[in-house]
């Protein structure tokens, strides 16, 4: 059975902590004691630990053994056209289980009108969801979560692939991706809003894909997206 996995602010001394809910998910559900075993993270190494003090709101680790990182498929960023909250939550729940190592909200033409000014307080519940997720599947960091973007700024962003996923005709995804692909390349694909992209942002520059003939809500383009990059990139 695969230990649980947390991650911690830092390593020091052979030693970690975990603190906050974490720290009391310990105690309190899983009942840790002395002497138990698991695997701590701090966003660069991952290493098997053993608890040496269990408290209310901080548990102790002693660090014993180095743990093999995963090798990276692709740098994967999805650019996501805001949809509402709970929509945008599994995205980043499913998305960071398929390894996608940045998301970046992006503002369209017809995002919803009013979701942008909401965005910065939903930040905090967002990153708590990215962190649950990562610990869930075991990953060995965490995704990053970039600041919203304007549609305009989002087209900047420089990447060996950028991809825009469009229903309204393009290129099948698969039969884009380079020849050559290679774990250190930068993957950028942008999913458009509910109602689509308009005509000046299907002309911004991007490289036009489609996931085949299926009209797909945002949610469901994003995730398919991502699996799709990382079984091409893993080949």
């Amino acid at each position: 059975m695969a230990r649980r996995r947390f991650f911690v602010d830092q390593f020091h001394s052979q030693r970690a902590e975990l603190t906050g809910e974490d720290a009391h998910h310990l105690t309190r559900v899983l009942r840790v004691e002395r002497g138990q075993k698991f695997e701590v993270s701090d966003n660069r190494q991952v290493w098997l630990a053993e608890v040496t003090e269990a408290h209310k709101e901080r548990v102790v680790f002693s660090l014993l053994e180095e743990v093999p990182l995963r090798p990276a498929v692709a740098r994967l960023t999805l650019l996501v056209s805001v949809v509402k909250f709970d929509r945008m939550e599994w995205i980043f729940e499913k998305g960071t289980e398929l390894g996608v190592e940045r998301f970046i909200p992006v503002i369209a033409d017809r995002t919803e009108h009013g979701l942008e000014k909401a965005i910065n307080k939903r930040r905090d519940r967002w990153e708590k969801i990215l962190m649950e997720s990562s610990q869930q599947c075991r990953r060995d960091r965490l995704p990053q979560l970039g600041d919203w973007l304007p549609f305009s700024d989002a087209v900047k962003m420089d990447g060996q692939v950028r991809w825009l996923l469009d229903e309204d005709g393009g290129t099948p995804i698969a039969k884009a991706a380079p020849p050559m692909r290679l774990p250190t390349d930068q993957v950028l694909v942008l999913i458009g809003p509910e109602g689509g992209w308009t005509a000046r942002e299907r002309a911004a520059g991007w490289t036009r894909v489609t996931l085949g003939n299926q009209i797909l809500r945002t949610e469901t383009a994003a995730v398919a997206a991502a699996a799709i990059v990382d079984a091409l990139w893993a080949t």
